[in-house]
């Protein structure tokens, strides 16, 4: 090969035989070539191979290989967050986040699949289901697999949207009955219910149900009553009264909003019924027209949070009659939400704060409260550290009441709330310079720095503010008020805010 290289260099190519020689080379390094790179490939495989040998024997030696699969199928539980998404939540997204983890460490390697797909535990969450969507035989078997690798865990389930024909999907769940956890109805129908046999949801939890149509009181909903674990529901109807049956005894959570206005007297015959309920919240209440005759007091003992809402401004509606025969000795937070017009009753709030004296959160929107049960509500208050008193005023008489009765003096002898750290103030009827004055004293009186603290040799007999919130500036503020509070009142909130207070003033 060196030769022909040097005899082409020096130009001996016009030899007779050069030709043939020359053909004979490449046919003979052409077969080196081909025999070199069969070589490669063979080494290629064996490098490979023993690659192959490397990451094996890593893979047995590695710690992670030497837990138990116990341990193992916990941290994925851990890692994909199985069981820790309320299906409430869900209504947001499009899958569930826990899908997406399991797939993806089902497809680290061969071990940790088999292991995941024969954990039920880890293909327990929700199954979210859009009905006009789920049409396809291909939708159907991956639900089916779903179902069949969380078997026999109770699983959530959540249906969303009307199907436009029979479903197969529905079909499957309803076989599943038994299984369901917690169920949640988005704008689907729930009349399939009612064909369910009265033990079908043994090991159902909670109940989330929004439904446009109307349930005809001919024909409610009664297979929740054989229901033994239901704690929670929530529902969002047209209308309920008499249309969904419920075990009330055994709730502990009840949400109820209705479209068409119904009685408060309903819902409180309702509630007085769930004698262990810790969180009801109402809305669509219609106020009383004329107080009711007084009915027995009813005690409930483990309720810590009510929120009542009446949107109906109905003018001199009653609404207090609804706690006044209830007897609430764990309540903490109420909430309750009129037209401006409605009426108040002192006699029969004070009469209810005697026997709810935990309340600490407390916020009322509406109603008509004059200065005289401005200073009630506040003196029946001892524990209270948080009030929203929003549009709840019959004049700048009860916006005056309430500003000056929060004022500290350290000359008092009894103290008004004293553990009070948020207000928020909203009110209709503008400012002057007399409540300017009043918010001012309000708010510097229950306020002392870290420093100013620091140097004090007893505490303070009252909380300091945390969070104060006033809005006076309406424009329905009358000639002898303003609608925009001064300059110097806007200097002094801003002095607060820069030594630490939260504070909004509008």
């Amino acid at each position: 090969m060196d030769n022909i290289a040097s005899a082409l260099m020096l130009g001996h190519s016009s030899a007779s035989n050069f030709e043939s020689k020359a053909k004979q080379l490449i046919l003979a390094a052409e077969a080196n070539v081909a025999r070199i790179e069969s070589q490669i490939r063979d080494l290629l495989r064996l490098r490979d191979r023993e690659r192959g040998v490397i990451a094996s024997l890593k893979q047995v030696i590695s710690p992670i290989r030497k837990l138990p699969a116990e341990l193992l199928v916990e941290i994925f539980s851990i890692v994909a967050g199985v069981g820790t998404t309320e299906p409430e939540w869900l209504l947001r997204r499009s899958t569930s986040p826990a899908l997406r983890k399991v797939l993806v460490i089902s497809q680290v390697c061969a071990h940790w699949r088999q292991l995941a797909c024969t954990t039920p535990q880890l293909w327990n969450f929700p199954v979210k289901l859009s009905l006009k969507k789920a049409r396809s035989d291909s939708f159907l078997a991956t639900t089916k697999t779903f179902l069949e690798r969380s078997a026999p865990h109770p699983i959530p389930i959540l249906l969303v949207d009307q199907p436009s024909a029979a479903s197969p999907v529905v079909d499957l769940l309803f076989e599943l009955t038994p299984r369901w956890k917690s169920l949640v109805f988005q704008n689907a129908q729930i009349s399939g219910l009612r064909e369910l046999p009265m033990d079908a949801l043994k090991s159902l939890v909670s109940v989330y149900i929004k439904d446009r149509t109307d349930i005809p009181m001919h024909s409610p909903v009664k297979v929740f009553l054989g229901a033994p674990c239901l704690r929670t529901v929530s529902v969002t109807v047209r209308a309920f009264t008499g249309r969904i049956h419920l075990p009330w005894s055994q709730l502990t959570r009840l949400d109820i909003t209705v479209s068409c206005l119904e009685s408060a007297q309903s819902f409180l015959d309702i509630l007085v019924q769930c004698t262990n309920i810790v969180t009801a919240d109402f809305s669509g209440l219609i106020p009383w027209s004329q107080p009711p005759i007084s009915a027995p007091v009813v005690q409930l003992a483990r309720l810590e949070s009510l929120s009542l809402i009446y949107p109906y401004a109905e003018e001199d509606g009653h609404i207090t009659p609804f706690i006044a025969c209830l007897d609430l000795p764990s309540l903490t937070t109420l909430e309750i939400r009129s037209g401006i017009e409605t009426s108040w009753s002192s006699e029969d709030f004070t009469s209810f704060q005697s026997r709810s004296t935990r309340i600490e959160c407390l916020e009322i929107i509406g109603s008509m409260m004059t200065p005289e049960d401005i200073i009630s509500l506040l003196t029946h208050s001892p524990n209270l550290v948080d009030l929203n008193l929003e549009h709840c005023f019959d004049g700048l008489g009860s916006v005056r009441a309430a500003m000056g009765f929060l004022r500290y003096s350290s000359a008092q002898n009894v103290h008004v709330v004293p553990s009070l750290q948020g207000v928020s103030i909203e009110s209709r009827f503008g400012v002057n310079e007399d409540l300017e004055e009043m918010l001012e004293q309000m708010m510097f009186s229950r306020w002392w720095t870290d420093t100013q603290l620091a140097t004090l040799a007893v505490p303070p007999p009252v909380a300091r503010w945390q969070r104060l919130h006033i809005d006076c500036n309406h424009e329905w503020a009358g000639s002898e008020e303003r609608g925009e509070c001064s300059q110097h009142l806007v200097d002094k909130v801003a002095q607060l805010r820069a030594e630490g207070l939260g504070i909004t003033l509008v």
